[in-house]
């Protein structure tokens, strides 16, 4: 009697450690960035939280599932046409391994072109890596030295190329990427809130252990919209840091120049749409997306995906650590002929321009001897 009396009292304690226990875990795990969020609102704040933590690795996958020629005046939208360019579309793909450490100012990215069909492979890789301190880009050109034999001496090395210093003083990156949290926001603030919806999970989310699957859903007139908000939020970045604000070829120019040629596309095909599904964690980091896009042009319809996964956030893994010794820079490069006058065919004025007028010089010279000859002349007729 007296060992149920003692075991009693503390089975009860379990218990209600237990239940105290079980409480805590559920009201933490309501207490979550997105718990009770609006889906619009859940939305916006994964993208959010994916810009400010841009440090993790990512893998995509980017195609077709549907590629049709409909334009009937055209040879391409022919039956055994048609069929052939559909089914190329779908063995072509794009993969594209990569790692982002945006605090470290530094980004790399493997894409990758695939032609894959039953019995055949084809596929090309490009590595690069971007550096914002310097502006430079690397790339990895082994895939195409067969047709650049000079390149072969350089057999391994990532080829560098620099923005000139007075061009990339111009372009304020820090700025731009410091004020893109507010501009990814107020943009995704103007987009109608039935865009938004919150899906029940599914067998993919179980894989990449997803807790919330939010959709998006935007027509093509939308999307247009959308970016140009965004690139008009950061035109205006880069006037308020622009020491010449008329300077025509800063980096107000450049976005600008860009939000001319996005507003010159065709935003016809009310059934253009693009759905995005976004997988996130529990505490709002953003595990993958998806996307599907259906593309409804005069010419041709299509249907492309889209499906990119983040991984290692914080820690990312770069897969090429490079030193000044596995680099060499372009304007070292015994370049071919042929692209060493590449330069002529872009428009301004080069050093080989004042030769012509050079050479005109000596075509005045021989008219001196024709006039000695005349006055030899009239002096033998004197005599």
């Amino acid at each position: 009697m007296d060992i149920h009396r003692t075991l009693k009292p503390m089975i009860r304690m379990k218990l209600a450690a237990a239940a105290a226990l079980s409480s805590l875990a559920l009201l933490t795990g309501c207490a979550t960035p997105l718990a009770g969020k609006a889906p619009d609102e859940a939305a916006r704040k994964v993208m959010l939280q994916n810009w400010k933590n841009a440090s993790y690795n990512f893998d995509a996958q980017i195609g077709f599932d549907k590629l049709v020629f409909t334009d009937g005046d055209s040879k391409l939208s022919q039956p055994d046409i048609a069929d052939t360019i559909d089914q190329v579309g779908r063995s072509v793909r794009v993969n594209v391994s990569g790692a982002v450490d945006a605090p470290g100012g530094r980004m790399e990215a493997i894409p990758e072109l695939r032609f894959e069909r039953r019995n055949l492979l084809a596929s090309i890789k490009m590595p690069l890596q971007f550096h914002a301190q310097d502006m430079s880009l690397l790339l990895d050109p082994s895939a195409v030295d067969l047709f650049l034999p000079s390149l072969r001496k350089q057999s391994g090395k990532f080829i560098r190329a620099r923005l000139p210093a007075d061009m990339a003083a111009r372009i304020p990156l820090k700025e731009m990427y410091q004020a893109m949290p507010k501009i990814i926001d107020d943009a995704y603030a103007q987009v109608d809130k039935q865009a938004f919806s919150l899906q029940p999970l599914d067998a993919y989310a179980g894989e990449v252990g997803a807790h919330y699957k939010l959709r998006m859903e935007l027509s093509r007139q939308q999307e247009q919209k959308l970016t140009l908000q965004m690139l008009d939020g950061l035109a205006k970045v880069a006037r308020e840091q622009a020491k010449q604000p008329d300077d025509k070829s800063g980096a107000e120019a450049m976005i600008r120049l860009v939000q001319g040629l996005i507003k010159l596309e065709p935003t016809s095909g009310e059934k253009s749409r693009t759905v995005s599904d976004l997988y996130a964690s529990r505490g709002g980091d953003l595990l993958a997306l998806r996307q599907k896009i259906h593309i409804e042009a005069p010419e041709f319809s299509g249907d492309a995906y889209v499906n990119v996964r983040y991984s290692h956030y914080g820690k990312p893994q770069f897969v090429y650590q490079l030193s000044e010794s596995d680099i060499v820079d372009f304007d070292k490069l015994e370049l071919p002929d042929w692209l060493k006058d590449t330069d002529k065919l872009l428009p301004g004025d080069h050093a080989e321009a004042p030769a012509p007028a050079a050479a005109a010089e000596p075509q005045a010279q021989p008219s001196q001897p024709q006039a000695k000859t005349k006055k030899k002349r009239k002096t033998r007729r004197a005599q």
